[in-house]
């Protein structure tokens, strides 16, 4: 297991993630990370895009799928709610 996937664990643990692209576009809880499925469909990665650009959110692909990382069953999108958390994933991202 990466980083990334352990930042993830994390943040499930802490309750600080979102999980699909309808509560996150209804929670009014400030969202720092969206975390993209590699095997999302086309539809949600351009909602997921458009989310992004709109609310100036970043927006990353993971390796591997949230399905997996989170054993949560057809989890395609992710939120992180937690500024630091966020940050580590993203710097993660770049190595």
């Amino acid at each position: 297991m990466g980083k990334i996937e352990s930042y993830l664990g994390f943040a499930v643990r802490s309750g600080k993630i979102l999980y699909g692209i309808d509560s996150i576009k209804q929670s009014k809880k400030r969202k720092y990370l969206l975390v993209l499925s590699p095997s999302a469909s086309e539809n949600l990665r351009e909602k997921a895009e458009r989310y992004s650009t709109d609310f100036r959110v970043p927006l990353v692909v993971t390796n591997e799928n949230l399905e997996d990382i989170m054993n949560k069953p057809n989890c395609k999108l992710a939120a992180l709610l937690d500024a630091n958390m966020a940050k580590a994933v993203i710097e993660s991202m770049g190595r």
